[in-house]
């Protein structure tokens, strides 16, 4: 494989669109014998219609200079069990045919993905193969082009550990990131996508009230991209409902909307920030720390504002350290965000707000201040800090901080301590974030599980010890900018 790519990807600019976008081959077969033949990563993804998120992969995603770029260097195949016209080139991906892109949607999904019982498999999604076709690493979902970059330049480099290759400042590894498998199944049947028709339709029906299993509808409907989708769950929840018929809330019901708040944060959309934020004032306690979790997952920049305005306000401790670690997820690359977590890091008055402050700190991009606070922290504060901070280096994904892990003193009367830096030595080296799931709960305090960020199955084959070291990483954000959470029978 060529060493000398790119220095050139640091001067492209992100988000313009190439003449011709990624060349996709024709052929699952033939892909893995080029690929084994020219020692080359094969990149797969896998896409369908009518969903935000999947288009915007198409439109936007896949013709990024830089990802063309790095498309270059691999061998490319694109899973669609759609057909977009009748001509002999697709009018959707070019470069092939639609017969083509079918046939390799059927390979992929008995030789690569992992489908649910029902056949389902998440879209869109991407896949990196080594030259033998075992994954280097997947991810589920949406990504944006800075987490795609990230995706590319790892997989690369795993392949050819001399390759010159640096990714810009932007990039980063996507929160749901699989290294070593894919991810298994499609969520079930409220996680399948909803076009903008279907979404519409299914609002009809639940305001009629002839929508048999009311509550996976509404679950359902949470998962469309839509103005409309938003309007009605608001609504629900304003009404103090969270669907279930006779039992889903309401006069005389089960009060379900922390229930629906929960799915929310774990499956809808970004957009849905705006749903959440109504409750951040609710009354009810349990409800305004289901809406910040929900925020916090969703991870939208557009929430920011809202967020960061309600920190300073908040007088609840366990609202308010939620709160933190929603403003870690939400301003990411926002210099007042780094600020306000740093001082509150930084004050060990009230060790519940500390910690998370910190664990905070592990989900904002790269900063030299936050990499020598959190070795000052490890070096010199309590446990409960120390633990948090090296959860927190975890978190960063960043692999440049395992030699320094490895070489802190194991001290076996600190178990807490030996503990996080287990998982996040662990974390680095390219276990799933599920990993750290307890330890960082427990060190957070935490009352409401994150599945967005901890959640899902892996299929795993094994690691690859040989295959290079992977580049150093930003901060983890839990969500894409379109709807990331589609799962289709494509």
């Amino acid at each position: 494989m060529r060493s000398l790519l790119v220095c050139t990807i640091l001067s492209l600019v992100p988000g313009t669109a190439s003449s011709g976008g990624i060349e996709w081959q024709a052929s699952y077969e033939l892909a893995l014998t080029k690929a084994k033949a020219e020692n080359k990563v094969v990149f797969v993804a896998v896409n369908m219609d009518g969903e935000r998120a999947n288009e915007r992969m198409v439109r936007e995603v896949y013709r990024d200079k830089v990802i063309t770029k790095l498309a270059g260097e691999t061998i490319n195949l694109v899973s669609s069990n759609n057909t977009h016209g009748s001509g002999k080139t697709c009018s959707r991906f070019g470069s092939i045919s639609c017969v083509e892109h079918r046939q390799v949607d059927v390979q992929v999904r008995g030789n690569v993905l992992a489908p649910d019982a029902d056949g389902f498999v998440i879209a869109p999604q991407h896949v990196f193969l080594a030259p033998d076709g075992s994954p280097i690493l997947s991810v589920p979902y949406g990504v944006t082009e800075a987490e795609l970059e990230w995706c590319f330049v790892t997989a690369l480099r795993s392949v050819d550990e001399d390759l010159t290759l640096k990714m810009s400042s932007k990039a980063r590894p996507p929160a749901r990131l699989v290294m070593d498998g894919v991810f298994e199944g499609a969520g079930g049947e409220s996680s399948q996508p909803l076009t903008r028709e279907e979404a519409l339709e299914l609002i009809k029906e639940l305001k009629k009230g002839r929508a048999g299993g009311m509550q996976e509808k509404i679950k359902q409907l949470a998962t469309a991209d839509e103005p409309e989708a938003r309007e009605f769950l608001t609504s629900i929840l304003r009404a103090g409902r969270g669907g279930g018929g006779r039992r889903g809330g309401g006069r005389g019901g089960e009060d379900r909307r922390g229930e629906l708040l929960r799915w929310i944060g774990a499956h809808s959309p970004p957009s849905y920030w705006e749903v959440a934020a109504e409750f951040l004032n609710a009354g009810e306690e349990e409800l305004r720390a289901e809406a910040v979790v929900a925020m916090e997952q969703l991870g939208s920049p557009d929430s920011l504002r809202e967020v960061s305005g309600r920190v300073g306000k908040e007088k609840d401790p366990q609202i308010k350290k939620n709160l933190y670690r929603a403003l870690g997820a939400v301003g990411s690359d926002d210099s007042r965000a780094r600020a306000t977590l740093l001082k509150r890091a930084r004050d060990g008055r009230d060790e519940l707000l500390q910690a998370n402050a910190l664990l905070g700190l592990g989900t904002l991009a790269p900063d030299e201040d936050i990499d020598d606070f959190l070795r000052e922290t490890v070096a010199e504060e309590e446990e409960s800090a120390q633990v948090a901070a090296l959860l927190a280096i975890g978190l960063t994904r960043n692999a440049e901080w395992i030699e320094y892990l490895d070489e802190l003193p194991k001290d076996p009367t600190l178990r807490r301590r030996a503990k996080a830096i287990e998982v996040s030595l662990g974390v680095l080296k390219g276990a799933p974030l599920s990993t750290m799931e307890v330890t960082v709960m427990a060190a957070g305090s935490d009352q409401i599980p994150r599945e967005r960020i901890f959640g899902g199955s892996v299929r795993r084959t094994g690691g690859k010890p040989d295959k290079g070291k992977r580049p150093p990483a930003g901060g983890e954000d839990d969500a894409s900018e379109d709807g990331d959470n589609a799962a289709g029978n494509l």
